[in-house]
């Protein structure tokens, strides 16, 4: 397989990482997790992506930070007691392939595979494919195919840490309607309006949010564009930062994750396929 000329393989610590470097974009991907550890666009070169200083790069457990891959369950919803599957499903710990590289006009353009999609929680038969797009704009698409005999159903999500100067100077726009809320016990309430931080956050907007800007002290910074969704995930852990070996006590402070996930359960039925897109793009600031 010949790798684009815009594509560099390193290994550290027993992991493959991409280096990705353009005239549009640098980037970093892990193949341990199938990650997406970077995002610089070159009009500003500031990075979009937070990545814990902490995180485990040696593949002995998820990285914290960058994009995550959740599939073929979000959270702990896989029908079984807490703790007895993996959180997130069972794709962002282990090795995915390198299937292909180019360069285009867009930028350059990736294809990753897991090494398996069956297992303990999900017995179906299907092919998955990450395609990333490093170019003005930085696009994640995860496609599940159903290549078995009978409909399966699935969640999953881009649990997509950004990058943010500071989190008590962070809002939201394009954040509307209804959210169930985990640390009041699943509450359905309102968005807040306006969208800003002061505690830990933990919410799943139940509506398909098509686009949402952060903001840091009211000027726009970073674009989150979704498709093929049903839900947007918002996260920030506050102080609870500091109970997490791979975070520091106030790393909360740089980072918010805004997930473009599917939380509903998607059908599948055989030969089909479907495909959820997240695109972050970089405002000048």
């Amino acid at each position: 397989m010949t790798i684009a000329s815009s594509v560099t393989v390193n290994e550290s610590q027993g992991i493959t990482f991409l280096d990705i470097d353009n005239p549009l974009a640098s980037g970093r991907i892990s193949l341990f997790g199938g990650h997406v550890l970077s995002y610089i666009p070159k009009h500003d070169g500031k990075e979009r992506l937070w990545l814990s200083p902490h995180a485990f790069l040696n593949g002995e457990r998820p990285i914290r930070g960058g994009i995550p891959v959740c599939w073929p369950w979000f959270s702990d919803d896989h029908g079984k007691e807490k703790g007895e599957l993996p959180s997130h499903g069972f794709l962002r710990s282990q090795v995915w392939q390198l299937k292909s590289s180019e360069d285009t006009d867009d930028g350059t353009r990736v294809v990753l595979t897991p090494s398996f999609t069956r297992g303990d929680g999900f017995e179906y038969d299907c092919k998955v494919s990450l395609i990333v797009v490093f170019g003005k704009c930085l696009s994640v698409s995860l496609e599940t195919r159903n290549t078995g005999i009978v409909p399966f159903t699935f969640n999953q999500a881009l649990h997509s840490y950004f990058a943010v100067p500071d989190i008590n100077k962070v809002s939201l726009e394009g954040v509307t309607g209804k959210y169930k809320d985990k640390l009041q016990n699943w509450a359905v309430l309102d968005t807040p309006s306006p969208y800003t931080f002061s505690g830990e956050t933990d919410r799943i907007h139940v509506e398909p949010i098509n686009t949402i800007t952060l903001n840091s002290e009211k000027r726009p910074v970073t674009e989150v564009q979704s498709q093929g969704h049903d839900s947007v995930v918002i996260w920030n852990p506050w102080r609870g930062a500091a109970t997490m070996s791979d975070m520091d006590a106030f790393g909360y402070t740089h980072m918010l994750c805004v997930e473009t996930a599917c939380t509903k359960g998607v059908t599948i039925e055989p030969g089909n396929s479907h495909t959820m897109t997240q695109t972050v793009i970089g405002l000048p600031h």
